[in-house]
């Protein structure tokens, strides 16, 4: 069994986000210096915005389904 660096690196940045441990704008830096330093793919960089993206659209959704039960 291998470790695979640009996995890890990859997951972990989505995971950080969706756990508010990391704002969003900071990891897309971060995957964008761990492309140039060819530690990730551009297809990684690309699941890393994928993830961010679908991370402010539930947000979006959550911030609207509390805001309508405070209206209530």
């Amino acid at each position: 069994m291998s470790f695979d660096l640009s996995e890890f690196l990859t997951e972990g940045l989505i995971s950080s986000v969706n756990n508010g441990l990391i704002p969003s704008d900071l990891a897309t830096v971060y995957a964008g210096n761990y492309l140039v330093k060819s530690l990730i793919t551009q297809a990684q960089v690309t699941q890393v915005s994928d993830a961010i993206t679908a991370y402010k659209v539930a947000q979006v959704s959550a911030d609207k389904t509390a805001s309508g039960k405070r209206n209530e």
